[in-house]
């Protein structure tokens, strides 16, 4: 009689238990798996990266039937690098982080203003929400006309 099991090994140990997909979304660089030719998810913890980034740079009115999603960064870049602009950039990712993004929690947004490049380094960190997982994106921004 065969007592073997569908969540055993064939020496009846249990094998280790892999940690399920929390989250996935799409790369929006569209990267293609190299067998199978497909588009390649991003997963877990990069997907929550992404968004975060990708909701910052969002503007009011750019995502379809939901033009109330995004905010004024892109706005406050044509305005002079200085603390002034700084945070009140700082104060609008947290805004829209805190409004659009219910992945993450204790969210701490850091800005500076890098007069002579007239652009802004931003560093946001952040918990994934029921964890203890810590994370944090870095990036900077800056005008393109």
């Amino acid at each position: 009689m065969s007592t073997a099991s569908s969540d055993k090994n064939i020496d009846g140990v249990r094998p280790i238990d892999v940690v399920p997909t929390l989250f996935a979304d799409l790369s929006l660089g569209f990267n293609l798996h190299p067998n199978t030719k497909d588009i390649r998810p991003i997963t877990d913890l990069n997907a929550v990266r992404s968004a975060v980034k990708n909701l910052v740079l969002t503007n009011f009115g750019d995502r379809p039937f939901h033009p109330e999603i995004g905010g004024n960064v892109a706005g406050l870049l044509f305005e002079n690098a200085d603390f002034f602009t700084a945070d009140a950039m700082r104060t609008e990712i947290h805004r829209v982080l805190s409004r659009f993004e219910p992945r993450i929690d204790n969210v701490v947004v850091q800005v500076f203003d890098d007069i002579d490049r007239n652009a802004f380094k931003v560093n946001i960190g952040f918990n994934i929400t029921d964890s203890s997982i810590e994370q944090e994106v870095n990036f900077y921004l800056t005008r393109i006309r």
